[in-house]
C-alpha cells in the first residue's frame, strides 16, 4: 500500500482507538490481580487488527475480475434494507454509510435474504463505514470458521492479538464487556451441519454476555434463526432497474471492454420477464456481465448464466485483458471433465453445508470424488492449483480455500443430481425431502428444477402433493360447514401445527406468552414462528405456528416455479362475533368439541390462521391427478418401440 494511503488510514484507526477503545483498556488493566498486560502493548495490537482487516475488506474478489484486486468502493452499489415488524412496519435503510438509524436503533440485526443479494459485502461496507466514520470498533466474525475447536472467542483472540504473543481469553472477555463494541457475524447458514449446534449455542451465550454490544448477523433463509427471537429481521430489496444499470456501469471501470452500455441497451429492448429476477440479484447482475461479455448474448435461464461463467472461467477469459489466454491447466483435464470434478465436489460438500475448507480437507474431498471417476487421472494437488488460479471457482484466503461464491457449489451440485447421480438420483431428492433441514439446499433445489423440471415435479412435487392428498383425506371429515371452508382450513393448516391464544389486552405480556403456558410448544422460541393481530384495544389474539420447515421448503420453490399452485394469504382482522374465551390456548384440529370448529368461529379461524404461502386445493389436486396419470402410462414406451 503507497505511503499516502497507510497516512489515511492511520488517521481513520488511531481515534477509534484513543477515544473509545483506551479507556476501556485501561478499565481493564485497573481490575486485573495480576498487572502484566501494558496499555500500549494492547493498544498497538488493536490498531494493527482495525487496520489490516480495514484494508483487507477494502479489497473484494469477484467473479467477473478473478485473480485481480478490485475496491469495494467501486463495485459496491448501495444496498436499501427493509424490515416489516409489527412496530416497524415499512421500515427501510440504506447502506451507504454506518446510519445510526440501523445497528445503533435496533441494537441486534439479523440480514436474511437468499443468495446472491449482497450480505457479506453489505458486512463488509458497514466494517469499513464503521471505521471511516469512528463510530466505534468493529469485530467481523465470518462463521463458517467456527467450530467446536475454534469458537467465538478464540477466534477474536487470534484476530485481535495478531502476530506474537496472544493475549489472554480472560483479557479479552474483560474488555468486550466494557460494551460499545460492534459485531458482525457473517455467514450464519455457512456453520457446518456437523457444528451447527454447538456454534448456535456458543453464538448466543456470547451475544448474551456482551449485552452492551450491538450485533449483526447475516444469513440465507434458516429455520433455526427463530432461537435469535430478540432480533429484528431485516431483508436486502431487489435492486431497482437503475441500480441495476448502474452496478453494470460499475464493472466497467475495471474491464478492457466496455459492455455496459450496450449489454444495458440489449436489457432495455428484452421483452423475457425471467430477466427480472436476474437484474433484481446483484450476484447475478455480475454473472450477466461476465456472460454477456464471453457469449454477447443475454441467457434466459439462471443456469445459463452459471454454464457460461464456468466456460468463461475455465477459457480464462480475464475482462481487465486484450484478448484470452488459453493457459495450461495444471490438471491436463478437458473442460467437460473438469466440470465432473467440480459437480462431484459440490454435492460431497453441499451435502455436509461446508463452503470453507483448510488445505487438507479440500484435498480429501477431491480424493472422494477421484474414486468416483476412475477414468479420470490428474493429481489432487494439481487440481486443487487450477481451483485457484487457472479455473477460479475457488478462492484463497490465508490458510484456508473457499468457494468463489456458495450458489456455485450449489449449481454443481444441482448438475450432480441432474447427471452424474443416475440411479441414486430418486433416492437423493428424497432424502433431501425429507430432511428437516433441506432449506440449506433451497438454491440448490431451485437450480435443480430449471434443470430438470420433470424430474422435479415427479419427485419433490408428487411427494408434497401425497402428503397434503393423505392430510386431506383423514382431517375435517363431514363437518357441517361449507365445503369451501374445509378447503380452507386444509389449505392453512397442512404441515403446521397452530395454537391460538385469546389475550386480555390491558394484561397482555408478550413476553409472558407462551413460555409460561404449557398449553403451547414448549420449544418456543426455537422453533416456533409467531405473529401478532391486535383487532382492537380489548383483545389481543396471538398465533403461534410450529412449521414442517421441510415441507416450507419446496412449497417456497413452488410458488416460484408453479405460482399457479399456491395461494398467498395475509390474516384478516375482523373478528366481530369470535365466540372464544379469554386467556386460554386453542389448539387448531379437528376435534368436535374444540371450540375453533363451531360453525360461527370456523370461517374466522381460517382467517386469523392465514398467514403465508399455501397449496391451492382444488389446483393441487388435479396436478396431482396430472402427475399420477403420467406416471402411470406408458409414455416411455415410445422410446423402445422400434
Amino acid at each position: 500500500m503507497e505511503e499516502e494511503t497507510k497516512i489515511l488510514v492511520t488517521d481513520l484507526v488511531l481515534p477509534i482507538i484513543k477515544d473509545i477503545v483506551a479507556p476501556k483498556i485501561k478499565s481493564v488493566i485497573k481490575n486485573l490481580t495480576h498487572r502484566d498486560v501494558v496499555q500500549l502493548d494492547v493498544e498497538k495490537k488493536l490498531d494493527d487488527y482495525l487496520t489490516l482487516r480495514y484494508q483487507k475488506f477494502q479489497i473484494i474478489d469477484t467473479l467477473v475480475f478473478p485473480n485481480k484486486q478490485t475496491l469495494l468502493d467501486i463495485l459496491y452499489e448501495p444496498l436499501t434494507l427493509s424490515c416489516n415488524s409489527y412496530q416497524n412496519p415499512n421500515f427501510e435503510v440504506k447502506i451507504d454509510s454506518y446510519s445510526d438509524e440501523f445497528l445503533p436503533k435496533f441494537i441486534r440485526i439479523i440480514i436474511e435474504d437468499t443468495a446472491g443479494m449482497g450480505k457479506s459485502t453489505l458486512t463488509k461496507k458497514l466494517f469499513t463505514s464503521i471505521v471511516r466514520e469512528k463510530k466505534g470498533f468493529p469485530i467481523l466474525i465470518e462463521l463458517s470458521q467456527i467450530n467446536s475447536n475454534n469458537n467465538i472467542l478464540t477466534e477474536i483472540q487470534n484476530q485481535i492479538s495478531g502476530i506474537g504473543e496472544l493475549l489472554s481469553k480472560e483479557f479479552i472477555h474483560n474488555l468486550l464487556s466494557e460494551g460499545e463494541f460492534i459485531f458482525l457475524f457473517d455467514g450464519y447458514d455457512e456453520i457446518s451441519l456437523e457444528n451447527k449446534e454447538t456454534v448456535v449455542r456458543d453464538l448466543k451465550r456470547f451475544i448474551d454476555n456482551n449485552n452492551d454490544s450491538l450485533f449483526l448477523l447475516t444469513s440465507r433463509p434458516d429455520e433455526s434463526l427463530t432461537a435469535f427471537g430478540d432480533f429484528q429481521k431485516f431483508n436486502i430489496n431487489p435492486l431497482e432497474y437503475e441500480e441495476a444499470f448502474s452496478l453494470l456501469k460499475r464493472y466497467d471501470f475495471y474491464s478492457h471492454h466496455k459492455i455496459a452500455f450496450s449489454l444495458i441497451e440489449d436489457l432495455k429492448n428484452a421483452t423475457n420477464e425471467t430477466l427480472i429476477e436476474y437484474l433484481n440479484n446483484p450476484f447475478l447482475v455480475s454473472l450477466l456481465y461476465k456472460s454477456y461479455d464471453f457469449k454477447k448474448d443475454i441467457p434466459i435461464k439462471k443456469t445459463q448464466f452459471y454454464q457460461q461463467v464456468y466456460d468463461a472461467l475455465f477459457e480464462n477469459h480475464d475482462l481487465s485483458k486484450e484478448g484470452y489466454l488459453k493457459r495450461k491447466k495444471f490438471s491436463n483435464l478437458h473442460i467437460d471433465d473438469f466440470e465432473r470434478v467440480l459437480r462431484y465436489l459440490a454435492y460431497f460438500t453441499s451435502i455436509e453445508n461446508i463452503v470453507e475448507y483448510d488445505k487438507n480437507g479440500i484435498i480429501s474431498y477431491i480424493n472422494k470424488a477421484k474414486t468416483h471417476l476412475s477414468d479420470l487421472k490428474f493429481k489432487s494437488n494439481d487440481l486443487l492449483k487450477d481451483l485457484i488460479t487457472t479455473v477460479p471457482i475457488f478462492r484463497k484466503d490465508g490458510n484456508y480455500y473457499k468457494w468463489s461464491h456458495k450458489s456455485l457449489q450449489d449449481y454443481f451440485g444441482a448438475k450432480f443430481i441432474w447427471i452424474d447421480a443416475q440411479e441414486n438420483q430418486k433416492s437423493i431428492l428424497k432424502k433431501i425431502f425429507k430432511d428437516s433441514k433441506n432449506i440449506r439446499f433451497y438454491n440448490l433445489l431451485e437450480l435443480y428444477y430449471d434443470l430438470d423440471p420433470k424430474s422435479f415435479e415427479t419427485s419433490l412435487l408428487y411427494w408434497l402433493l401425497k402428503e397434503f392428498e393423505q392430510f386431506a383425506s383423514s382431517n375435517y371429515q363431514n363437518f357441517e360447514t361449507s365445503k369451501k371452508n374445509i378447503k380452507s382450513r386444509l389449505e392453512n393448516s397442512f404441515g403446521r401445527e397452530i395454537t391460538i391464544s385469546i389475550c386480555n389486552s390491558p394484561k397482555y405480556n408478550r413476553s409472558d406468552k407462551p413460555k409460561n403456558d404449557k398449553n403451547v410448544n414448549s420449544k418456543f422460541p426455537e422453533d416456533i414462528k409467531y405473529f401478532n393481530i391486535s383487532p382492537n384495544a380489548d383483545f389481543i389474539i396471538e398465533t403461534f405456528i410450529n412449521i414442517d420447515f421441510k415441507k416450507e421448503t419446496i412449497l417456497e420453490i413452488i410458488s416460484k416455479k408453479l405460482p399457479e399452485l399456491v395461494n398467498h394469504k395475509a390474516p384478516s382482522i375482523d373478528f366481530q362475533n369470535l365466540i372464544l374465551e379469554e386467556e386460554k390456548t386453542y389448539k387448531v384440529n379437528d376435534k368436535d368439541k374444540n371450540s375453533l370448529n363451531l360453525e360461527s368461529n370456523f370461517e374466522k379461524i381460517n382467517n386469523v390462521i392465514a398467514s403465508g404461502i399455501f397449496l391451492d386445493y382444488d389446483k393441487a389436486m388435479k396436478k396431482l391427478n396430472e402427475l399420477e396419470k403420467n406416471m402411470s402410462s406408458n409414455i416411455n414406451d415410445d422410446f423402445l418401440n422400434w
